[in-house]
């Protein structure tokens, strides 16, 4: 194994231990905090928290990779960026108390106005955490960050349950919006000291922010078009389904992203400032993407069977009974994970060679088709054919984007690594022609369900792994040199 697979690696065991921790107190907060919250009350939270990452998206303004992808930041300019960072997130959490009663009174959603204002204090702090993270990530220092996190979230749960309690109603569970990210910022400000980027203070070079937009807005751009096209159709759904319908929806994407959180959303970070440093040798990059995607689409596979099988008994488990109306929904976002692994690993390789113009196009189209489905889904009157519509759109995005990536910055083409990709991810897609699934209705024994889960991922770990094994044993994960290369 070469020096660089070592290397991205030990960055992707240490972003996945950190990750994995992480989401296990998720799991145990949700799972908590589903018995406790209604649908509806979870509804408003989703409509919330839509309005809540398109500020934080244009207070973090995508600056992020672009310090990752700067080779140095003086300490001038490192205190100047820090300084910019506050007055783009003041300006976005005024912006937000201002706006938001009217997006909510669009959506038909009762508007609190002390909950505006406890949230705005979520876009100052997420835009104050943007330089202290990304120097963190930059050192690939991912169990430091996932201490934070996991204190942010065990602290956030608290307060909900004793708000929950104590009568607060919605605003117990909006409230873990607010604690998240004043945790997060605290923890990660004071451990980037001893990072090689350093202890941000105010300082007075603003304009210092200026060096980095010449990668950070194409970045931005693709963030907002990414934004829209991942969270219309909450909004959509919120306005013309309600508030429980939405509440359903959200919950069963959000199980089908823990697949992706668990794995890409791991190893993505650790890509860029790994690969960042081979991007003058398109080749080897492609090489170690492959190397990673056909393992991601193996364990997508494997996880997104699970899903579709045993939806029933997930969803009793880590929600209870109140959330029946979940099962169907999630049985067909979870075709779409082993795709979904996939394209959120290429973000990685578009910022490792600080493409992110070529990533913008990939979002200008992605956000075309996902809007084109998403409206035809809310035409139609029926959440199941807005998911399916959305299944669809993921295909199309996949395509395209792997044709830039092999066009525009491997320019090669591994054809037989290709194919063997997608047979990987179209396979899990002939699950919707199966109407007869083992049990799409809740029970009431949660011995029953662990013990159909346990068997379900038995069967199919062993499926994907001798399959895995074959694709191994054969050479087919190695990308080898063509004689055009």
């Amino acid at each position: 194994m070469s020096n660089l697979s070592n290397k991205l690696n030990q960055a992707i065991l240490k972003s996945l231990a950190g990750k994995y921790s992480l989401y296990i107190f998720q799991i145990i907060s949700l799972a908590i905090l589903s018995r406790l919250y209604t649908p509806q009350m979870f509804g408003v939270l989703a409509a919330v928290t839509v309005l809540i990452l398109f500020f934080q998206l244009i207070a973090t303004s995508g600056l992020g990779p672009a310090v990752i992808y700067a080779k140095s930041i003086s300490i001038d300019q490192r205190d100047g960026i820090f300084t910019a960072s506050f007055i783009i997130g003041t300006v976005g959490a005024l912006l937000f108390y201002i706006f938001t009663p009217y997006l909510m009174g669009w959506l038909e959603i009762e508007n609190l106005s002390y909950i505006n204002l406890v949230l705005a204090f979520n876009i100052l702090f997420s835009a104050l955490s943007m330089l202290p993270l990304a120097s963190l990530q930059k050192d690939t220092q991912f169990l430091l960050i996932a201490r934070a996190e996991i204190l942010a979230e065990l602290l956030s749960l608290a307060v909900a349950v004793v708000m929950y309690y104590q009568g607060f109603g919605a605003l117990g569970l909006v409230s873990k919006l607010m604690v998240v990210p004043v945790i997060r910022f605290v923890f990660y400000h004071f451990s980037s000291t001893k990072s090689s980027i350093g202890k941000a203070h105010f300082g007075k070079d603003i304009k210092a922010i200026c060096t980095l937009f010449a990668v950070a807005k194409y970045q931005l751009a693709f963030n907002i078009l990414n934004f829209f096209s991942r969270n219309l159709d909450t909004i959509l759904i919120t306005k013309y389904f309600g508030a429980v319908a939405v509440g359903f929806y959200e919950k069963s994407y959000q199980v089908m992203r823990y697949p992706l959180q668990l794995f890409t959303f791991a190893i993505t970070p650790a890509l860029q400032p790994i690969l960042t440093e081979h991007k003058d040798n398109p080749f080897i990059v492609m090489k170690e993407f492959y190397r990673i995607a056909i393992k991601l689409a193996c364990l997508g596979l494997f996880t997104s069977m699970v899903l579709y099988w045993s939806a029933a008994d997930i969803v009793l488990i880590l929600f209870g009974p109140q959330w029946e109306s979940t099962v169907y929904i999630l049985k067909v976002l979870s075709v779409t994970i082993p795709l979904q692994m996939v394209l959120s690993a290429t973000g990685g390789i578009f910022q490792a060679f600080g493409a992110t113009k070529e990533m913008f196009y990939c979002g200008l189209f992605s956000s075309s088709a996902n809007v084109c489905a998403i409206v035809l889904g809310v035409l139609s009157g029926d959440l199941l054919t807005l998911c399916t519509f959305l299944a669809v759109s993921f295909t199309l995005n996949y395509l395209q984007c792997f044709y830039v990536l092999h066009k525009y910055l491997f320019k090669s083409y591994p054809i037989k690594q290709f194919l063997i990709l997608t047979t990987l991810i179209i396979t899990c897609y002939l699950n919707l022609l199966n109407n007869a699934t083992l049990s799409d209705a809740l029970g009431k024994d949660y011995f029953d369900a662990f013990l159909n889960c346990l068997i379900t991922s038995l069967i199919f770990f062993t499926i994907v792994t001798l399959l895995f094994l074959t694709i191994s044993r054969l050479g087919l994960l190695e990308v080898r040199p063509s004689n055009k290369d």
